[in-house]
C-alpha cells in the first residue's frame, strides 16, 4: 500500500548523515540549501518532514506541505497540534508558545510509532499558545 503523498516537496542537502531519519522533522542547516536535525523540543526554522533517508551531503526530499509519515514521541490523538519533540526530529503534541507548529495528526499514535500527519508549517515567535483543547468565543455588541 503506497503512503501519504506531501502537495510539496523540496530537496536539500544533509549536514549530517540521516540515513536514520527518514519520517522525522528537519531544520536549517548551516547553509541556504543543508538540512540538519533540531537541536531539540520545539525547534525552530523547521523545514518539514524527511522522506528518505540521505547519507551526509547526499540531497534528501523535505514534505513542506500535505501529507506525511512522522514518528510520535508519546501519546498523540487524532487532530493534535504537533511540534518537534527531540533532536531525532520526532514529533509530539504542540505545548510551545514560540517555536515551529508543524501541523496536525490525521491519526492517532504512541510513542515511537509511525503515523499520518498533515504538514502545515507556521513559525511563532510571540506569545501564541496551542492546546489541542483550546476554544475561543468573541461577541459583539452594537448600538444605535
Amino acid at each position: 500500500m503506497a503512503g501519504p503523498t506531501p502537495l510539496l516537496n523540496k530537496s536539500y542537502k544533509a549536514e549530517v548523515s540521516l540515513a536514520t531519519s527518514q519520517w522525522c522533522a528537519v531544520v536549517a542547516g548551516t547553509d541556504d540549501d543543508e538540512m540538519t536535525l533540531p537541536a531539540g523540543v520545539n525547534a525552530e526554522k523547521v523545514l518539514g518532514i524527511l522522506q528518505d533517508t540521505p547519507a551526509i551531503n547526499q540531497q534528501g526530499r523535505v514534505a513542506k506541505m500535505g501529507l506525511s509519515y512522522a514518528i510520535a514521541s508519546g501519546n498523540i490523538g487524532r487532530g493534535d497540534p504537533l511540534e518537534v519533540a527531540n533532536s531525532s526530529g520526532h514529533v509530539q503534541v504542540a505545548m510551545g508558545t514560540v517555536g515551529t507548529y508543524l501541523g496536525t495528526a490525521e491519526e492517532s499514535a504512541e510513542n515511537g510509532d509511525r503515523f499520518v500527519m498533515f504538514v502545515q508549517l507556521v513559525e511563532f515567535g510571540g506569545d501564541v499558545t496551542l492546546s489541542s483543547s483550546s476554544s475561543s468565543s468573541s461577541s459583539s455588541s452594537s448600538s444605535t
